[in-house]
């Protein structure tokens, strides 16, 4: 299932690769794999964990166990560029159509805890709602200005 799917374009996007801190979690069969569209973060050693509430999370930009990332131990998100992408790495209480948007390690999708977006309650805002779930089948659409 896809979970991730960008509107705008990607050419005009700077996509970067960073090594998983637990690359356990690259692997499909993990109890809760990482997959496309969910919020990661750097940690002291420059490697990928799953995003808290931080200002500089970026977009995982990769499906939910490629091989070729799984084998290399890195995974590919959107470093820099604005965007405007659907998601289901989400929660939907509060959402209002141009509401700001912060990461949170606590979205529950498919029954498992994943980094994703809900809307913002204090922390960093990472960008905001363009389109509410109930107009675009069941996705949230956002709005990321990244710097």
């Amino acid at each position: 299932m896809v979970n991730f799917e960008l509107v705008t374009e990607v050419q005009s996007l700077l996509r970067r690769d960073f090594p998983m801190a637990d690359k356990s979690l690259l692997n499909p069969n993990n109890a809760n794999p990482l997959i496309d569209g969910e919020f990661v973060e750097v940690n002291s050693a420059y490697q990928l964990v799953r995003a808290g509430n931080q200002k500089n999370a970026w977009a995982v930009f990769a499906e939910r166990g490629r091989y070729d990332v799984q084998s290399i131990g890195k995974v590919p998100v959107l470093f820099a560029g604005s965007y405007e992408a659907d998601t289901r790495v989400f929660t939907a209480a509060g959402l209002t159509l141009g509401g700001n948007l912060q990461t949170s390690n606590a979205v529950t999708v498919d029954g498992q805890t994943k980094s994703g977006l809900l809307i913002h309650s204090g922390g960093p805002v990472i960008g905001w709602v363009t389109r509410l779930p109930a107009n675009n089948g069941g996705r949230l659409r956002f709005f990321q200005a990244l710097v």
